[in-house]
């Protein structure tokens, strides 16, 4: 099993394409183990005084940034569980600005969001090793859209990539 193949047009969202495009070529999985260490690193890093600090043109603060990450971790794990096992349920959408406007964020510190998003990968990334060929090419429907399991891994590694910048 190659684990370093890019998902095709016809395995993704098109805006998953951006996200996909800015993870280096290798294994995947390769490439979400590294992406642990320099999450935790990253997170605990950020100044306290930055932590609830909103940047232009954002609408989000940088604690909510983080918290959106771990939110879509979470999602994006369902997502390879429910496909990797040929479940053909069709999954919703869903809307990272309503959960990032719950307010959860603030009972959260830096430090706990960043074993959090560790955890979260760590999981995932579990769940990675563990999958068959078949797993590995599982697709599904997310928000009324094919997705495959190889894009969601691929976008595990991207979507941290687009929000640590």
């Amino acid at each position: 099993m190659d684990l370093s193949i890019r998902p095709g047009d016809d395995e993704c969202f098109d805006y998953h394409r951006n996200y996909v495009a800015l993870v280096p070529d290798g294994d995947i999985t390769k490439t979400l183990e590294a992406q642990v260490a320099e999450i935790s690193k990253f997170v605990s890093q950020i100044p306290t005084d930055q932590w609830e600090v909103v940047h232009p043109p954002y609408g989000w603060s940088v604690s909510t940034v983080i918290s959106h990450c771990c939110d879509a971790e979470r999602v994006f794990g369902y997502r390879i569980l429910r496909f990797s096992t040929g479940d053909k349920t069709d999954l919703p959408g869903w809307d990272e600005n309503h959960y990032a406007s719950c307010g959860y964020t603030t009972a959260s510190t830096r430090e706990e969001l960043a074993v959090e998003f560790g955890s979260l990968r760590m999981a995932n990334l579990r769940l990675l090793n563990r999958l068959t060929e078949s797993g590995w090419t599982g697709r599904g429907t997310a928000d009324g859209r094919i997705v495959s399991v190889r894009t969601l891994s691929w976008l595990m590694a991207g979507h941290w990539l687009h929000h640590k910048v």
